[in-house]
């Protein structure tokens, strides 16, 4: 199955939360827990092949992997104060713990909405 296209604005200062939901092509949730539970990655990048603006995992804490088929994606404020782009790209990818296939879920671009109310 090809990786869908989902664009987003992240409000840069904000915290930032986003849930997918991994369903099948007839609407059936996917187990993401099953085998010792997958794993994620996200990129954001000035463009395909691109500098790296910054990169979130499981493993970094960044995204979580519950209920299942459920994966969300939190950028702390502190984060998105720091993001300095007008648009990007991303893409999310599922490692799978027994085989390690990784699958592309999502692609898309990201519209930086700018802080104008800035702590001193």
């Amino acid at each position: 199955m090809a990786a869908g296209i989902y664009n987003f604005t992240i409000e840069q200062g904000t915290t930032f939360t986003r849930t997918f939901k991994y369903k099948d092509s007839e609407g059936n949730p996917i187990d993401l827990t099953s085998n010792g539970g997958f794993t994620a990655r996200m990129d954001i990048r000035t463009k395909a092949g691109g500098d790296l603006v910054n990169a979130f995992s499981t493993g970094g804490g960044q995204i979580t992997i519950t209920n299942t088929n459920f994966i969300t994606l939190t950028i702390a404020a502190s984060t998105t104060t720091l993001m300095n782009f007008n648009t990007a790209v991303y893409d999310l990818e599922i490692i799978d713990p027994t085989t390690s296939a990784v699958t592309r879920l999502l692609q898309g671009k990201i519209k930086l909405s700018k802080e104008v109310t800035t702590s001193s």
